[in-house]
């Protein structure tokens, strides 16, 4: 059987969403009240190819102080569209596993996906950035994030050690890195610098 995820109809995103490309602020509460009264679980080899709907994916920037933890997507990767790039955040798609609520499952969505992936020693704090869309490449036409920055203390490793390779970043350094990044970490940079 395969993986359900959480998805709206376009159609419903369109006025916060269209012709607006990159990272967006101030809409996420509308955003998240649309997801929570519209969305459906559908089966994702479906969606990956339809525009009509956007996945949900929560997506999390790991900071140390002046440091970013950025990670090298591996071939055994299961989006073979990244594989080899680097990305500035953890996430993923959210599952029915993560409830039915549309504000609880972002949220337990966004724990599931970065504990899955990182192991954080000790969260200091989780803070909301603004929502990432992205249209101009397949990828992005269907998946719609939700950015957050957490700031951490102490060590961070990668879980997921045979999709994932994980390294620290001075912020002061992170421009140098643009043309290695995935999309929606060129686009998050600007809110982490």
């Amino acid at each position: 059987m395969s993986e359900q995820i959480l998805v709206v109809r376009r159609e419903f995103l369109s006025p916060f969403i269209d012709g607006k490309n990159g990272l967006i602020r101030g809409v996420g509460a509308e955003l998240v009240d649309i997801i929570s009264e519209k969305h459906k679980f559908r089966p994702r080899p479906e969606m990956e190819n339809d525009p009509g709907f956007k996945q949900i994916i929560p997506y999390v920037a790991v900071c140390r102080g002046e440091e970013v933890f950025a990670l090298r997507r591996l071939k055994k990767g299961g989006e073979a569209r990244l594989h080899g790039l680097l990305s500035l955040g953890v996430g993923g798609h959210i599952n029915p596993v993560d409830g039915e609520e549309g504000p609880q499952a972002l949220m337990n969505g966004l724990r599931r996906e970065a504990a899955e992936e990182v192991e954080v020693e000790r969260e200091l704090a989780l803070t909301p950035l603004g929502v990432i869309n992205d249209d101009e490449n397949e990828v992005g036409r269907v998946h719609l994030g939700f950015l957050f920055r957490m700031e951490v203390e102490g060590e961070v490793s990668v879980r997921e050690t045979e999709k994932l390779v994980g390294e620290w970043i001075a912020r002061s350094e992170l421009r140098s890195h643009m043309d290695e990044m995935e999309t929606w970490s060129q686009i998050a940079l600007e809110a982490l610098l």
